[in-house]
């Protein structure tokens, strides 16, 4: 697509933020498929569901690329670490029966856990504050192996712990393998059955399963990456993402899963309120995690959501708490963030105060230095990035071809026209600041941070629209 054509989604998102709620059905029409011809993406799933109500369901492209198969609400799609949030509620409906307390040891639940995960409780397996090493990282957890309990306990245990649990959270996929091996454990029965018989089944999510290839699946779409010249398949070597990235589900599927978690008919009020509380380290500082969710605030949108990436596949669920509005995206390109993206542009259609353009500026306490970061992003979209303002690990982030190619998409839609501090953040002592970058045809919201030399150590795309 032309960079005059790529102005069109920032063209159209202007317009649609306009539009009363019954226009906006066509505008997510418009704002998805030039997102899809800009992303490459072969076919998209988006629900949005609007206090309570299903206000939009529809696929997009195609499922297939090979048969040409067109993408419906039927199409399924692997859900990536989506899958998380629905292990942590099977966890919780086990916690109810007073089988599963949160804070007892893993060890009392699997046997043969090493002594480094003495103090791992079920909690801070949830919340990504145990520290047990993420197996994606790691040799020897294929998917073509199908470890049992024991097989994965002996391959996992000579790591040793990232941290003290509960100290801070590091992303963890074994986290949730270790609670899909634990609902095992306590139910004595297999995982995918668990789920199928206490969630899939009576929820109505009549074709969630595993993802697994021997499976076979019905209407299950083609899972595809681009490498910025051509689409190729994903790769047949796949890690076991059970219990933390393994599930395939349909757009309806997911709506039902929706609609389930705003009733008290699934989860009780009080685990509800567990799964969605942010965790609390040990210093007393909070997390951005629940059980399997993330929670943030999105320019004063409370947001609970997560979003999902295997080989091929990108997804995202979004709840926009206050607005009682969720979006949930699905789709066949395995591009990093691309679920997210798509599901928080297609947000901002029915809440128009969550736009980039909504954001004012704010006093920049440093005397020169939003000039400083405006000529080091400059130099980094010019793919010669300063050494005097930078950190040497950034830019050789930066040299990647991939970090060279998005460069060159971002300039396409032209120099930048205005550059302002929208905010500012601190986690675990780390600043963060929220720069947005207009070119006219698009706005970028940059996140920045610093080392203790005042040179960026971090210069990353949020959002843009």
């Amino acid at each position: 697509m032309k960079p005059n054509n790529k102005a069109a989604i920032y063209a159209l998102l202007t317009i649609c933020l306009l539009l009363p709620l019954h226009a906006f059905a066509g505008g997510v029409d418009d704002y998805v498929k030039a997102r899809m011809a800009e992303n490459h993406v072969p076919g998209v799933a988006v629900a949005v569901i609007s206090k309570g109500r299903v206000v939009k369901i529809k696929g997009y492209g195609v499922a297939s690329l090979e048969f040409n198969v067109p993408v419906t609400p039927q199409t399924a799609f692997e859900i990536g670490s989506v899958s998380k949030q629905m292990t942590a509620a099977a966890i919780m409906l086990l916690v109810e029966e007073g089988k599963i307390n949160l804070d007892d040891p893993v060890s009392k639940y699997l046997r043969n856990t090493p002594d480094a995960w003495k103090a791992v409780t079920i909690r801070h397996l949830l919340t990504h504050s145990s520290g047990v090493k993420s197996y994606t990282s790691l040799e020897g957890f294929e998917l073509l192996k199908r470890m049992k309990v024991d097989d994965f306990i002996e391959k996992l245990a000579p790591e040793p712990l990232e941290f003290t649990p509960g100290e801070k959270n590091i992303y963890s996929n074994s986290g949730f393998s270790i609670l899909a091996y634990v609902i095992e454990s306590v139910s004595g029965k297999p995982y995918m059955d668990f789920m199928r018989e206490r969630i899939f089944t009576p929820l109505g999510m009549k074709t969630c399963t595993d993802r697994d290839p021997q499976i076979i699946v019905p209407n299950r779409a083609t899972g595809y990456e681009w490498t910025g010249e051509r689409f190729t398949g994903r790769s047949w070597d796949l890690t076991d993402l059970k219990g933390a990235g393994t599930i395939v589900c349909t757009i309806n599927d997911m709506v039902s899963w929706d609609q389930a978690l705003r009733g008290d008919k699934f989860l009780s009020p009080a685990s509800r309120k567990a799964i969605w509380t942010k965790f609390t380290f040990n210093n007393g500082q909070q997390s951005p995690y629940g059980f399997g969710w993330r929670i943030s605030d999105i320019r004063g949108h409370n947001l609970i959501g997560h979003t999902g990436q295997t080989a091929g596949f990108a997804a995202a669920n979004f709840r926009y708490v206050d607005d009682d509005t969720a979006v949930i995206v699905l789709t066949n390109n395995g591009e990093q963030g691309l679920g997210g993206v798509i599901a928080t542009g297609v947000a901002k259609l029915y809440i128009p105060s969550m736009s980039l353009r909504a954001m004012k500026a704010v006093t920049d306490t440093e005397r020169g230095r939003t000039e400083r970061v405006l000529k080091a992003l400059n130099s980094r979209l010019a793919n010669k990035p300063e050494a005097e303002l930078m950190t040497p690990s950034l830019i050789q982030s930066l040299s990647s071809q991939r970090a060279r190619k998005a460069n060159e998409r971002i300039t396409a839609f032209g120099l930048v026209k205005t550059f302002i501090l929208v905010g500012e953040e601190s986690t675990d002592g780390k600043k963060t600041y929220f720069y947005r970058a207009d070119s006219g045809k698009r706005i970028f919201l940059w996140r920045v941070a610093f080392d203790s030399n005042g040179r960026i150590s971090e210069m990353t795309l949020d959002e843009e629209e």
